[in-house]
């Protein structure tokens, strides 16, 4: 872990070995936050596990969901992974992506929100990268 590293609590993370996590990040972690084995965080992350109730008179109240990175994940740089996402084994997210809702395994996802845009591809395709 680069510092500095952010978190609201510290007490819900659970990390996995050898993860790696770049400078900047910030974990909100009151939900709980689940990093498994051989896990890639990039510069700024964000990890939120905290959401407000949409209902104005009620939107002072929270909602904590769980955040799940199985292994070998790479988040890029900027990545923020909103409350209760998980992101399958083996899966990019790309640099600046939000992502909304669950990644599927051996994917690619980027943007805002983040979409799948392919599968990951092994050493032995070819292709760009």
């Amino acid at each position: 872990m680069f510092p500095p590293f952010y978190t609201d609590c510290g007490r819900n993370i659970h990390i996995g070995k050898n993860v790696f996590i770049n400078a900047g990040c910030k974990f909100q972690n009151q939900g709980g936050i689940y990093i498994e084995d051989g896990v890639l965080i990039g510069h700024n992350a964000v990890l939120a596990t905290i959401n407000h109730m949409e209902d104005p008179e009620k939107r002072a109240g929270m909602i904590f969901q769980p955040i799940h990175i199985e292994k070998k994940v790479w988040l890029g740089a900027n990545v923020t992974v909103l409350p209760g996402v998980t992101i399958g084994e083996g899966s990019v997210i790309a640099a600046g992506a939000v992502v909304t809702k669950d990644v599927p395994a051996n994917m690619i996802a980027a943007g805002v929100p983040a979409k799948v845009i392919r599968k990951v591809k092994k050493d032995t395709e070819k292709g760009e990268i």
